[in-house]
Formats: structure tokens, sequence, C-alpha cells
């Protein structure tokens, strides 16, 4: 460009000042601005919303502690009241199971006593009178036995009586002594007649069993076998 031209047009020429400031410069103009905000007195209305806003902050998080607490503590009730309603179950059972033992065998020990009565009967009705008057005296000792055996039935008692040629129980009988017979542990007479009452046995039934004993000829005739087979061994190694 000549400088006729220059002259004509000078501002083309003067350089722009705005586009060459510094960028450090803008950067303190900014601090400056934050900090004269700074120094600005507080707003009273926002210092007070920003205490609100706080406080309730901490009463929130107050408030999630005591619900976390809360739902731990009625976790823990709720198995307490698990376990004691089990206990109480079982309570109520094992009650129900002792009144139902007591109602069974709360006439137990009256039974019991009438056992040696029974036999004194059993004793009394064994033998048959030959004296008309004595035999009407039986027939009513009779009848009151029966009632009594029959009262005692209703009470769900059970007579244990072995007839002759029974096989023996131990669970049920009890074997005072043993006689000569063709087969072992077979009831041979019964002396005593026992009680059950439920699954309890009150007394077990006296009896005579029986024990099985080798005839004489059957001795005899092992015994001349065994004679014979010893001889005949001897000559074999003779």
């Amino acid at each position: 460009m000549s400088e006729e031209e220059k002259k004509e047009n000078p501002q083309e020429e003067a350089p722009d000042i705005k586009a060459e400031e510094p960028e450090e410069k803008k950067a303190e103009e900014e601090k400056e601005k934050v900090e004269e905000e700074e120094k600005k007195p507080e707003d009273p209305e926002k210092k007070k919303l920003e205490e609100e806003i706080h406080s309730l902050k901490v009463r929130l998080e107050n408030i999630e502690v005591d619900l976390h607490n809360a739902k731990k503590e009625a976790e823990d009730w709720k198995n307490k009241y698990y376990l004691a309603y089990a206990d109480m179950a079982n309570t109520r059972k094992e009650v129900q199971r002792e009144t139902a033992d007591f109602k069974k065998y709360a006439r137990q020990s009256v039974i019991e006593e009438f056992i040696p009565v029974l036999d004194s009967f059993d004793m009394a009705l064994k033998n048959e009178p030959t004296d008309p008057t004595i035999k009407k005296y039986l027939e009513g000792f009779q009848m009151i036995h029966g009632k009594l055996l029959s009262s005692l039935t209703q009470m769900d008692v059970q007579i244990i009586d072995p007839k002759k040629g029974d096989v023996f129980d131990p669970n049920q009988m009890n074997a005072f002594s043993s006689v000569d017979g063709e087969e072992d542990n077979l009831v041979a007479d019964t002396f005593l007649k026992g009680y059950k009452m439920h699954d309890h046995l009150l007394r077990p039934a006296g009896v005579i069993i029986t024990h099985k004993v080798e005839k004489k000829e059957e001795k005899a005739e092992e015994s001349a076998s065994e004679n014979t087979e010893e001889k005949e061994e001897e000559q074999k190694n003779n």
C-alpha cells in the first residue's frame, strides 16, 4: 500500500487492542469479581435457608439411622415371637399328653389295690364245695367276682389268664417253676392271673412251664449206638 493510501485510510493501519489483550488479564478480572462478591455482606435470608437445609439433612440422617435400628429391633422381636410361640406349642402338647396320661392311668393305683382281693376270689372259687349251703354262698361270690371283672374291663383292664398248653410269654408271664413235658416253654398251670391296663403291665401272670425231658428208651438207644460206633472204630484201628 502506498503512503497516500495509508493517509487516506488510517483506521486500517491501527492495531486491534481488544484482540491482543492477554488471557491472564481476563482471569484477574474474573477473580476480582469473585472477591468483590465475597466481600459483599451475606444475605440473612440465604444464610437462614442454608442453616435450615443443613438441619434437615442432619435430621434425615438421624431418621435413617433410627429406621435401620427399628427394622433390626423388629426382626429380633419377630424371631423372639417365633421362639416363644414354638415353646408355647410344645408346652401345650406336653400338658395335653400329661393330662391324657393322667386320665388314662388315674385309676391304676386303685386297681392295683384290688388285685389281692381278686386273687382271694380266684382261690375261693377254684374248689367246688359239696355242701349245698356253701354252694349258695359260692354263687353269691361268683356274682360279685363277675361284676368286679366287668367293671375292670370297662376301665380298659385286660386279664391275663394263660391256658394250659399256651406258649410262655416272658413279657406277660412270670415262670415260678417248671415241670417235665414233651416241649419246652409251654404253660403247664396258672396259679396267679395277670392284669394289664392299656400298655402298662400291672402284674404278670404266675405260671408253671414245661421243660422237655428225653425219654429213657431214647437215651438207651443213643448210648447203644454210641457204643457200637466206638467198637467199630476200635476194630478198624486194630
